[in-house]
């Protein structure tokens, strides 16, 4: 039987019903002038083994999960009960919105980690116990609840979670990456954080997530139409966070790199998740990549402003 995508079809049908972009930026970085030659593509993990190998880099296999199967609902359900969660309204009170046209898309900016800031950043996790992931994207939620967010209510970040390896689907590909919703106070620290996305997983809530993503299976395109529709004016969250992993892949036949350019790349949004953000390690070292919807962000200027802000915030007490 010929495998189908359904998580490309629930973007398909956002895209040409909806007019909502499912490009992912990725390009690279050049830390002598901060330029970046931006191109796209509209599939997970699988993008960059397509932009490697051609460079000689193998890429095989590509990163699993540490799962091997996809749980039942009752599996989830019981599972939820067993580990129940803290919940925020998916309400965010934005300082400033503005009107927008499709045509008014913001581009990513860069800001770059060096890999002896990078290993300062890993060894600090090390020794508190704390994934750096979890440092750096808390650092993140701070600066921008500083400078966007009203009030100190909590919010949703949506976490990306590779699935990979437990899925069984053999097209390398197709999307295999689910999502986690966190509850996030606007000064939440590294700790609360990685407290959240524990609890989360242990609910087994990226797979709830992965499942209703793919009920295109049996609602087909008109009643994913119909179910975006009907959420899309209830569901509001921060954004994105996305791990999207150390590169080039350990390997043996792993050619020498000469070019001091860095791997980057940011993933899609919309109003309704307007930050996107990404941490893509290259060489040992790490770029730190961020997006803004317009619906949140006047001019190009102010992501530039934040994402050096992110990396100082990181920084701070290394």
């Amino acid at each position: 039987m010929t495998e189908k995508d359904y998580i490309a079809q629930l973007f398909r049908v956002r895209r040409e019903r909806f007019g909502i972009s499912d490009d992912i930026y990725w390009g690279w970085f050049n830390p002598d002038d901060g330029s970046v030659e931006w191109k796209t593509w509209r599939h997970g993990m699988g993008g960059f083994a397509n932009i490697l190998r051609p460079l000689g880099f193998p890429c095989d296999p590509l990163p699993i999960c540490n799962e091997n199967k996809v749980p039942s609902w009752l599996e989830i359900f019981r599972a939820s009960k067993e580990n129940p969660r803290p919940a925020a309204l998916k309400q965010i009170n934005w300082k400033q919105t503005y009107a927008y046209s499709p045509d008014s898309m913001r581009m990513p900016e860069v800001a770059l980690l060096t890999r002896e800031e990078t290993i300062a950043l890993k060894e600090k996790g090390k020794n508190q116990k704390l994934n750096y992931s979890n440092l750096a994207f808390s650092a993140l939620n701070r600066v921008v609840a500083k400078k966007l967010v009203n009030g100190d209510d909590p919010y949703y970040w949506f976490i990306g979670v590779n699935i990979r390896g437990a899925t069984n689907i053999r097209n390398e590909q197709f999307n295999q990456v689910s999502g986690i919703n966190l509850p996030i106070y606007p000064d939440s620290d590294a700790a609360h954080w990685q407290q959240q996305m524990r609890l989360a997983l242990k609910s087994k809530s990226h797979w709830a997530t992965w499942k209703l993503a793919n009920i295109g299976k049996y609602i087909g395109d008109g009643g994913l139409s119909l179910v975006y529709r009907l959420s899309t004016n209830s569901s509001h969250f921060a954004g994105s966070c996305s791990v999207m992993g150390d590169w080039p892949l350990p390997d043996e036949r792993n050619p020498e790199i000469n070019d001091n350019r860095l791997l980057c790349a940011a993933g899609p949004g919309t109003a309704n998740y307007p930050i996107n953000s990404s941490l893509v390690g290259w060489n040992g070292a790490t770029t730190l990549t961020l997006k803004l919807h317009p619906y949140i962000c006047e001019n190009q200027a102010l992501i530039k402003t934040l994402v050096n802000a992110w990396r100082d915030e990181i920084l701070r007490d290394l």
